[in-house]
């Protein structure tokens, strides 16, 4: 029986910004999975290395961040319609910036036929700001058939600091289950920022994601978006409007 499921890979984020320098990262992802331990234990983890540039000559922002990630979780199913989970977890950055989070995550999965519903709310706390964070992105998914899906994701975020940082967006996405065993999803994300001062940006990024088996036992993952931001509210401070893509690439190793 496998019992874990790893990633390997690249990451790629880049902003340009109308009235800033842009802002890109880089980074790679040594892990990112997770490993069965009992029937409903489990444990998740992250690691990797991200290197920021910024200007059109990339100029390097100097040490690299590490970022670690560990995530317990504990995982019941009641009957075939409904299994529940909770999930803790511990991240720690260092380099250019350092951050220390601790966060809880309760989830509700309930099957209904063609209809699945997944609940969460993560609340955390996040050292150096000596403050909260809470988020929550529910999902529902209708299977029209054997091998498509249509569904849609509601997020929202607020960081409860100085900053007062908040997100919301909806994500109607399609995804498709080929008989060769590839997995593709299509999705647009709808949404909007905030910060305390009433600035932030209107958003629309358009994303894919794909996973393609190779054996058994490897599988290639591409995860790739375009992001159109537009600056709400903007003064003397902002950065003005900005583009991102993004692109994520790897091997994901089930053993």
């Amino acid at each position: 029986m496998k019992r874990t499921r790893v990633l390997t890979g690249f990451e790629y984020e880049e902003y340009v910004y109308d009235n800033a320098p842009s802002q890109l990262f880089q980074s790679i992802i040594f892990a990112d999975g997770s490993t069965k331990i009992t029937d409903n234990f489990r444990l998740a983890y992250v690691l990797k290395e991200t290197h920021k540039y910024r200007g059109k000559d990339k100029v390097s922002e100097g040490n690299a961040l590490l970022t670690t990630e560990l995530m317990p979780r504990y995982e019941k199913w009641v009957n075939e319609s409904f299994n529940y989970a909770i999930e803790f977890g511990y991240e720690k950055v260092t380099g250019f910036e350092e951050s220390t989070r601790y966060q809880i995550t309760p989830e509700l999965n309930f099957t209904f036929g063609n209809h699945f519903l997944h609940l969460n709310l993560e609340s955390g706390y996040w050292d150096e700001e000596g403050a909260m964070f809470y988020e929550t992105e529910p999902l529902y998914v209708y299977r029209l058939n054997n091998w498509i899906n249509l569904g849609t994701k509601f997020l929202y975020h607020e960081d409860k600091n100085d900053f007062a940082w908040t997100e919301t967006a909806i994500k109607p996405l399609v995804q498709f289950k080929f008989d060769s065993g590839v997995y593709l999803e299509l999705r647009y994300e709808l949404g909007e920022t905030e910060i305390f001062d009433g600035t932030g940006y209107d958003y629309n990024n358009y994303a894919l994601y794909t996973e393609i088996p190779v054996n058994q036992s490897i599988s290639l993952l591409a995860d790739l978006a375009y992001r159109d931001h537009q600056q709400r509210n903007g003064n003397q401070y902002t950065w003005g409007d900005k583009e991102g893509v993004f692109a994520k690439v790897g091997v994901i190793w089930t053993f």
